[in-house]
């Protein structure tokens, strides 16, 4: 009985760096993406044609701009134009799951 709580915490160790390790996964593919987006061929698209979690998040992180040009390139990543009441544009792209990529200007 001693060696219940042991193995109760070894159990909670494993699962939580499961998920830790899931989430480096996919934040290095976010990075590798954000590498590739200064390469990719962007085609126009209609803004209603944006994913509805592109739409909502840029309503949330964007409140003062409003989307003016939308252009999905061949893996579905989106660039997005916005612009706010003062005629100021701010470029960002976004997965198609409404995750912000921020392009590498390093490489």
């Amino acid at each position: 009985m001693k060696k219940l709580p042991y193995i109760f915490l070894a159990v909670i160790g494993i699962v939580s760096a499961q998920g830790v390790q899931a989430q480096e996964r996919e934040e290095l593919s976010v990075m590798r993406e954000a590498k590739e987006v200064k390469n990719l061929k962007f085609r126009a698209i209609e803004i209603v044609e944006l994913p509805m979690a592109i739409q909502d998040k840029a309503a949330v992180d964007f409140e003062n701009f409003r989307i003016k040009e939308a252009y999905i390139s061949e893996n579905e990543l989106y660039k997005i134009v916005l612009v706010n009441k003062d005629n100021f544009t701010q470029v960002v792209f976004a997965s198609a799951k409404g995750e912000w990529i921020k392009p590498n200007d390093k490489s």
